[in-house]
């Protein structure tokens, strides 16, 4: 994938329980144009023939699940038990939804497009981006969200904040930051300000 001439791209990334979510919500009822690479990923896993073999190559038949279809359950529990597994899911994955995600914006109407990933900078998809947003919020926020948002244990969310680039790292390489440490009203407020910036590089 190249940059896509007459296209502004935007990503917005964050960690875990950061969110990034919420705020392309925002963005996307504010009339945005917002692309989720992390819901495309999920539905490659079963929609690309080609990248559901080749995961099956690497992790085994015991990743399908009783309708014949790659277990995303299944799948989350084998990347975040080791690195190697980590490393070599996103090799094989990434590519695959770089180059659907190329099409989709190809697509799209719009000439300023919002793409929403967690490991923007981690698959380097941010080379193909105008602009990059980091939602921050601290560590102890982000973990009780997700505890709270899908009834997992700290020491879940924590390992799978081990394999995530440091939030510092993030911040260092985001052209904008958006504070979520407070409030949801709080959070409207950076997002009320970062639309003003939209606006212009819509133009």
């Amino acid at each position: 994938m190249d940059k896509i001439k007459g296209k502004t791209l935007v990503g917005i990334t964050g960690g875990i329980g950061s969110g990034k979510s919420e705020v392309c919500s925002h963005l996307a009822q504010r009339g945005f144009k917002v692309i989720s690479a992390d819901l495309l990923a999920k539905e490659l896993y079963n929609k690309d023939k080609k990248l559901a073999a080749a995961l099956v190559k690497r992790f085994g038949k015991d990743i399908i699940n009783f309708k014949g279809k790659i277990s995303l359950a299944k799948m989350r529990e084998l990347i975040f038990s080791n690195k190697k597994n980590y490393f070599d899911t996103n090799k094989i994955v990434h590519p695959v939804v770089i180059k659907h995600l190329a099409q989709i914006i190809k697509k799209c109407k719009e000439n300023l497009i919002i793409v929403e990933s967690a490991i923007l900078f981690e698959s380097s998809f941010d080379k193909y981006l105008d602009y990059v947003v980091m939602v921050y919020s601290n560590k102890q926020n982000r973990i009780k969200r997700i505890m709270r948002r899908d009834g997992a244990s700290r020491k879940d969310v924590e390992k799978i904040m081990k394999y995530q680039m440091d939030e510092r790292k993030k911040i260092e390489k985001a052209d904008f930051v958006i504070i979520n440490n407070k409030s949801l009203d709080g959070l409207s407020r950076e997002i009320e300000l970062f639309i003003k910036i939209l606006k212009v590089l819509k133009k």
